[in-house]
């Protein structure tokens, strides 16, 4: 799956997404690249996905920001629906196993941001992927 970012600030985004920033907050993306999206959540009803940034930072970000330019959906993506405020996660297993796998994954977890470097330099290597 694939993202091109068609918004970079939060300037003017809708009330729900505003709670994932500010005015002033600086998402690291710019308008026109695209990203690789790694895992997909729906917190407080709000679509973020995942993707390393322009600062080579892992990165949630409400859909929001981008338009999806290429929906494949790996096939080795899990799909978890844990409950209130996080409604759904879509990943590789070691982000949206559990709520907890997502969690550690938000958190930066060294033991979720090891298989998730892992997984982004087999994609990286061509014929190989994860």
């Amino acid at each position: 799956m694939r993202a091109k970012a068609t918004r970079n600030k939060f300037d003017g985004c809708p009330a729900p997404v505003a709670a994932f920033g500010s005015p002033q907050s600086d998402t690291n993306i710019t308008l026109g690249n695209e990203y690789e999206v790694h895992a997909l959540s729906v917190f407080q009803g709000v679509v973020c996905l995942q993707m390393v940034n322009d600062a080579n930072i892992i990165s949630w970000l409400p859909s929001w920001f981008f338009e999806i330019s290429e929906a494949t959906i790996p096939g080795d993506w899990v799909c978890c629906l844990p409950g209130e405020n996080l409604q759904m996660v879509l990943g590789p297993e070691f982000v949206a196993a559990d709520e907890a796998s997502y969690n550690r994954m938000v958190e930066l977890d060294s033991e979720s941001v090891a298989p998730f470097w892992q997984r982004v330099d087999a994609k990286a290597q061509p014929g190989r992927e994860p």
